[in-house]
């Protein structure tokens, strides 16, 4: 059973589709073809279905999937066994979003640099539907994303952490300092919001069509840094998860205003493809990301 075959078998499984695998791989479609009739030879059952143009991946396939990605897996771990971590190279993908990169990611991506300095690293920020989709067409090898806590069977899980999502202010906000403060309170200030393509923007909205009630932001950005700095030489209110302005915080500079009747929270989440290939680079990633966050990786 050749590994060539395998990932094969995996490309065409993840894309349904053996003309979209031969793309991807480099191979002609009668490759392909080839490659995977000799798997279905070799364990004598049918992988896919063939009709018409369609692909479809039998219950035989569905169930050899998690058998193939751990051939695969297992060699690529045998093969670096008595590899340094510093001795490793080639590229790691990775997706997140904008408040992650702005706040906790330039310790991460110092200390995977140290660990692994052979390793190019690409970082790519969007939201999180955006960075899903490319983990889907294999563009990303991890998304460290924020998002509500939920199952997808197409991706794997390494850890998830709850992380609040407040309304801010800068230090000298008249209404700083108040301990009673509801939602209704402060939607006439004057606020700066994220897009609506974010998470937390969008968290935000759901609990103010709750409650009835309407923002009118003066300013939408899509730049953490940018609305904290506006907030702390001005009276203006935001709403972001709490990490993000936490040295603010812990300084005074800014302050979050508890409001009584609205609490949010989301997750953030450390995620690959159930298909994906794990390789020692990928590993290591991971770790320091989690070893950042205080958190530990789930084994399987």
């Amino acid at each position: 059973m050749e590994l060539r075959i395998l990932n094969t078998f995996l490309k065409v499984a993840q894309l349904q589709s053996f003309s979209k695998a031969a793309d991807s791989l480099g191979y002609s479609q009668s490759a392909i073809t080839v490659q995977v009739q000799q798997l279905e030879n070799e364990l004598g059952v049918r992988l896919f279905d063939r009709i018409g143009k369609n692909v479809t991946i039998t219950h035989y396939g569905q169930a050899f999937i998690p058998y193939a990605r751990d051939v695969i897996s297992s060699v690529t771990r045998a093969s670096h066994f008595a590899v340094e971590e510093k001795d490793l190279g080639g590229t790691l993908r990775l997706g997140t979003i904008e408040s992650v990169i702005a706040t906790s990611f330039t310790e991460v991506l110092s200390e995977f640099h140290r660990r692994c300095p052979k390793v190019k690293t690409e970082i790519h920020t969007g939201g999180t539907k955006d960075l899903l989709s490319m983990l889907q067409h294999n563009e990303l090898d991890l998304i460290y994303s924020l998002d509500e806590p939920g199952y997808d069977p197409q991706l794997v899980k390494l850890f998830e952490k709850p992380a609040d999502i407040v309304v801010l202010a800068g230090g000298q906000h008249p209404l700083a300092g108040r301990k009673d403060l509801m939602l209704k309170d402060v939607v006439n200030e004057e606020f700066i919001l994220m897009p609506r393509t974010s998470n937390y923007r969008h968290l935000f909205d759901a609990e103010l069509a709750r409650q009835k009630l309407t923002v009118s932001p003066f300013l939408e950005l899509d730049g953490t840094d940018m609305a904290i700095r506006l907030l702390e030489r001005n009276p203006y209110l935001t709403v972001l998860p709490r990490y993000a302005a936490a040295q603010q915080l812990a300084d005074g500079t800014i302050v979050e205003l508890p409001l009584m009747d609205c609490r949010m929270e989301q997750y953030l989440q450390l995620v690959h493809h159930r298909d994906k290939v794990i390789t020692p680079q990928i590993r290591v990633m991971a770790d320091v990301i989690a070893e950042s966050t205080g958190m530990e990786i789930h084994k399987d």
